[in-house]
């Protein structure tokens, strides 16, 4: 009786190794989740994280009475509620000053701040659209560790599912730009605000609205200023018809960014930068600029005329740095520092500026490898996913044709030039007094 009972529960010791072995072979994490290629595929089809979990608002609601501290705590519990992934491990190194670990999702999309002893000097983060806080994850370590406080914020429809761009406005953006940048006034002696991409745009746009009076300086990083696509603007009322709902299906595989973008994000943007392209700065306030003329998502030429029309009554400086092998048409009065080669990288991305080149997610090592180009061929996904030797650069139409595989870069080899100009930039406009 006894040697069969052991026996059963030997079996049963056995069954359970191997269920916990099985688990642990199929286990993943947020880095392991871009390369795996029945995922993609599988992916693509069920949309399963194009959909958020439908529990709760969308975004939450921001008052002139909500702290900052509390408007974090209400932003994880909304990407956790939300958001599949929230929990999944994510191994990557998170910010400096964290009060736990980074080890899940949650922790590196939610919005933060990071405190000094002080409330002298801050810099608000703004991201882009389909992006998350992460996208800053580098310059924000960088800009606490040069004594700066740092906030980042999250716009409604973001770091939970592409779908929830479907299901906010423009009005919930500027109303948390808005609030973003009335709470980081009221908090902080002086401080400059970081916007990327539609982030750099909604930033521009409330500025030259209100424009706070301890707000020291401004710096846009490939703002938002027009589509390469002239019908961008059709993408409002297409919209509406009701099997059109989606420009790309991709699985999503990035934890970070959303992969796959509904029309309803465009109409968006659309209108963001038509307000963005119109906007007029404070003479006084300083500029930064950080682009590349090789954008393939936003016009750079549209870029440069706003600048160059600003530059034409600004007083105080209005800097560039601009990535360009052969240069632009620059207006005299703006200050420009030219990079014209970079480390192995054919020419600068849209998405590469802020990160450097030894990221542990998007560096040129990294987790993700960014092969969006060739989502719709499986095939020629895999191998740009896989090849050991790999272009990387813009993916605009002449790389995709001389370079196979070519993945967009999504790091900066001048990641170190970049941030010593950031710096500079900054403590230049602090009044030290």
């Amino acid at each position: 009786m006894f040697r069969l009972l052991r026996k059963i529960m030997l079996k049963k010791f056995i069954g359970l190794i191997a269920i916990v072995s099985a688990a642990g072979a199929t286990a993943q994490d947020c880095t392991t989740l871009p390369a795996n290629h029945q995922l993609f595929i599988e992916g693509k089809q069920s949309g399963e994280y194009r959909v958020a979990h439908d529990l709760g608002d969308v975004s939450i609601t921001v008052s002139d009475n909500l702290t900052f501290a509390q408007y974090v705590k209400k932003s994880r519990a909304l990407i956790s509620a939300r958001n599949k992934r929230a929990q999944l491990p994510c191994p990557l190194p998170g910010l400096v000053n964290m009060q736990h670990d980074a080890t899940r999702v949650v922790d590196h999309l939610a919005p933060y701040q990071m405190r000094q002893a002080n409330n002298e000097k801050a810099v608000l983060l703004i991201h882009g659209l389909t992006d998350s806080p992460y996208i800053f994850n580098a310059i924000a370590n960088d800009l606490y560790r040069q004594g700066f406080n740092v906030r980042s914020m999250l716009l409604p429809g973001h770091a939970t599912a592409a779908d929830d761009l479907r299901r906010v406005s423009n009005k919930d953006w500027h109303t948390h730009v808005q609030y973003a940048i009335a709470r980081t006034a009221a908090d902080f002696k002086q401080f400059a605000i970081m916007g990327f991409s539609t982030g750099a745009a909604l930033a521009t746009i409330e500025v030259a609205h209100t424009q706070p009076k301890n707000l020291t300086a401004l710096v846009l990083v490939a703002p938002a200023t027009a589509s390469h696509n002239k019908k961008s603007w059709m993408a409002q009322w297409v919209d509406w018809v009701p099997w059109m709902d989606w420009l790309d299906q991709d699985a999503d595989l990035d934890f970070a960014k959303y992969e796959s973008f509904p029309l309803a994000a465009a109409a968006l943007v659309h209108n963001v930068m038509v307000e963005m392209m119109d906007t007029t700065l404070p003479d006084d306030l300083p500029i930064l600029t950080i682009m590349s003329d090789v954008d393939a998502t936003i016009n750079s030429q549209a870029t440069l005329r706003l600048l160059n029309r600003w530059a034409k009554n600004h007083t105080a400086p209005i800097d560039l740095r601009l990535y360009s092998q052969n240069g632009m048409a620059v207006d005299e009065r703006i200050n420009v520092t030219q990079i014209s080669q970079l480390e192995n990288v054919v020419d600068m991305s849209h998405v590469g500026l802020l990160l450097p080149q030894n990221h542990p997610y998007y560096g040129r090592h990294g987790s993700y490898r960014h092969c969006g180009s060739y989502f719709e061929n499986e095939a020629a996904f895999k191998v740009c996913k896989t090849a050991p030797n790999i272009t990387f650069g813009e993916h605009h139409d002449n790389n995709k044709a001389m370079h196979q595989p070519l993945a967009r870069v999504t790091f900066n080899p001048d990641y170190a030039g970049l941030r010593a100009q950031l710096m500079a930039f900054l403590e230049s406009h602090i009044d030290k007094s």
